[in-house]
């Protein structure tokens, strides 16, 4: 007997290979899995604008990554410094100039990686977003400014669709070969009441769906959102919050998402990789010790190994690590 739904993974999103670059943005649930991305040494960069949840403020990241709005647009001064209402406080800055430096010098690295890119996933966690009242700007990040100088706005699930498909022609004007996976973010919102938290969801996963339709050959969804709310359903698989997934669910939704996305390849290159993570996070009670140091010998001669299997993994850091632990 089955004591449980399994939700049955998409077998149409194009695969994954080891030197494939990927960028994960959106809820905090993106960095999740981009996480778990770079943790094994993928080419990614996750939530290079900060957490976004809504489509609207996703859609305005991408304009002012194609150059059609300017960041001095949605900068601010507050008492701890400059910032933007469209990212979060990484990009603060001691002066206006600093704050749009650091703006500028992020967004040109995540075109290129963007102009690059195998894939794009974009997780959305909800349909509402806030809007600057002076200035009737949507904001990405409200910086815990008084509650006052803003006002919430609900998207209806047009909307949602017409700013997704503005996202989506930004991206192929970009680079029209990248593939977009579609998630929705498991996280529960309970400041609009359970029934509101999934009217959210439930707004955002028809606007995807209709996306995907529209675009078949280079949108897809994948299914965490139902893999934690409908296959897992338990609350042990949050957090102590209820809302929020836990590590385990986390971890669960990583096997689902190798399983979706990883060719053998890429199955057996996190596995030579997850052999030499463990060796390099390895701390001896005598690192001076001879048989410690054969360890780095051998573990220096797996590295090589990998880096010559994949030539474009970025792997100074750890060959400068074991060799200035090398006697």
């Amino acid at each position: 007997m089955e004591f449980r739904t399994q939700i049955e993974l998409p077998d149409n999103i194009p695969s994954l290979n080891p030197s494939d670059q990927t960028l994960f943005i959106g809820s905090c649930f993106a960095e999740n899995i981009g996480s778990e991305m770079a943790a094994r040494k993928f080419s990614c960069a996750v939530n290079p604008f900060g957490v976004l949840y809504n489509p609207a403020s996703i859609r305005l990241c991408f304009q002012e990554l194609n150059g059609e709005i300017t960041p001095e647009k949605f900068l601010f001064e507050s008492d701890q410094g400059w910032h933007s209402w469209l990212h979060d406080s990484s990009f603060c800055g001691h002066s206006r100039i600093a704050c749009l430096n650091n703006l500028q010098n992020r967004l040109e690295d995540t075109c290129r990686l963007l102009q690059q890119a195998h894939t794009l996933f974009l997780t959305l966690g909800t349909n509402r977003a806030y809007r600057l009242k002076e200035q009737q700007l949507i904001v990405g990040n409200c910086h815990k400014q008084p509650g006052r100088l803003f006002e919430e706005i609900t998207l209806d699930i047009q909307r949602c669709k017409e700013e997704l498909e503005t996202i989506i022609a930004l991206c192929h004007q970009k680079n029209p070969g990248l593939h977009i996976v579609f998630t929705i973010s498991p996280y529960r919102y309970a400041k609009y009441g359970f029934h509101g938290s999934q009217l959210s969801k439930a707004t955002l996963l028809l606007a995807a769906d209709e996306v995907c339709r529209a675009h078949p050959e280079s949108c897809f969804y994948f299914p965490a959102y139902e893999i934690v709310l409908d296959e897992l359903r338990d609350y042990r698989f949050y957090k102590e919050d209820m809302l929020h997934p836990s590590p385990q669910a986390v971890a669960y939704i990583w096997e689902c998402f190798q399983k979706t996305f990883f060719t053998s390849k890429t199955k057996e290159f996190v596995k030579e990789w997850e052999s030499v993570k463990r060796a390099l996070e390895h701390r001896p009670t005598h690192p001076d010790s001879k048989a410690y140091q054969d360890f780095l010998s051998k573990t220096l001669l797996k590295l090589e190994s990998i880096q010559k299997k994949y030539p474009n993994l970025a792997l100074n850091y750890e060959f400068d690590w074991l060799s200035s632990r090398l006697k």
